[in-house]
C-alpha cells in the first residue's frame, strides 16, 4: 500500500511538473519589461515577442492599448528593423496628456512592421513604447498583442492570465508624487480647474505692464507740453521789451 502511494505521488508530480514545463513557453512568449508603473506617471515599456514557428519569422506586431482605461499619450521609440505607423481614437472623456494639457484623441494601436531580412538566426523583436501619465485608477492595464508570420499565420495575444496565448498585463502601483520625475516619464497634467489661476495671473501681468506704458506715456506727454508752454512764456518778455526800443529808435529819427 506505500508502494501504490508513493507511485501516485511521482506520477501526480510528474504529471504537474509537465503540464508546468508545456504551459512556461507559451506565457512567455510576450512580456513586459518593467512590468510595472506608476500611476499618474509616464513610463517606457519593451514589449518582448519571441519567435516560435520553425521556417518562418514575424513580419508585422500590432500594439493594442487598453480602451476602458485609456492612457493620454503613447509614442513608439525609434527601433531598428521596424517602422512604426499609430492610429488614434476618439476618447469619450478627455484624459491628462504628457505635457500638460489634456487631450481628446489618444493612440489606439502601434503597428511596427519589419522593414529589414530576418536575421539568420531568430531573435526576439524588442519594441519599446514612451507613454503616460498612467491611469490613475485600477490595478493593471492589459495590452493586446497581434503577431503576424512570414507563412500568413496571425497569433493574438489577448487571452486571460493562464490562457495559450495570453495578454501582456502592467501593474499599476503607487502613486506619483506631486511634480512628478520626467526620468521614468512626464509630470500629470494637473486638473483643468487648478490651471485657472495661472490663467489669471498672465493675464494680470499682462495688463499691468500695459497700464504701466499708458502712465508713461502719459507723463512724457504732459511734461512735453510743460516745457513747450514754458518755452512760449519765456519768449513773450522778450518781445515785449524790444517793442519799446524800436519805437524810441523810430521817434529819435522823427
Amino acid at each position: 500500500m506505500f508502494r501504490n502511494r508513493r507511485t501516485a505521488v511521482v506520477a501526480l508530480g510528474a504529471a504537474v511538473f509537465g503540464a508546468l514545463a508545456l504551459a512556461s513557453p507559451a506565457s512567455a512568449d510576450v512580456t513586459a519589461n518593467p512590468a510595472e508603473a506608476t500611476r499618474g506617471d509616464g513610463a517606457k515599456v519593451t514589449f518582448r515577442v519571441t519567435e516560435d514557428r520553425p521556417g518562418a519569422h514575424t513580419i508585422k506586431v500590432q500594439l493594442i492599448a487598453p480602451v476602458d482605461n485609456p492612457i493620454g499619450e503613447i509614442y513608439p521609440m525609434s527601433q531598428d528593423d521596424w517602422a512604426p505607423a499609430t492610429e488614434t481614437r476618439r476618447l469619450d472623456e478627455a484624459v491628462a496628456g504628457l505635457h500638460g494639457m489634456p487631450v481628446t484623441e489618444a493612440a489606439a494601436s502601434i503597428t511596427w512592421t519589419r522593414v529589414t531580412p530576418p536575421p539568420a538566426t531568430p531573435e526576439a523583436a524588442e519594441l519599446t513604447v514612451s507613454m503616460g501619465p498612467m491611469p490613475t485608477e485600477g490595478d493593471q492595464l492589459v495590452f493586446v498583442l497581434v503577431q503576424t508570420y512570414s507563412d500568413g499565420t496571425v497569433v493574438r495575444w489577448a487571452d486571460p492570465a493562464g490562457g495559450a496565448h495570453p495578454a501582456v498585463a502592467v501593474k499599476l502601483v503607487g502613486q506619483a508624487a506631486p511634480g512628478g520625475g520626467h526620468h521614468g516619464g512626464q509630470r500629470q497634467a494637473p486638473p483643468p480647474a487648478a490651471a485657472a489661476p495661472d490663467t489669471v495671473d498672465e493675464g494680470g501681468s499682462t495688463y499691468g505692464i500695459l497700464a504701466a506704458g499708458l502712465v508713461a506715456g502719459l507723463g512724457l506727454g504732459v511734461l512735453g507740453g510743460w516745457l513747450i508752454l514754458r518755452s512760449r512764456r519765456t519768449a513773450s518778455p522778450a518781445a515785449t521789451v524790444e517793442a519799446p526800443e524800436r519805437e524810441k529808435v523810430g521817434a529819435g529819427a522823427s
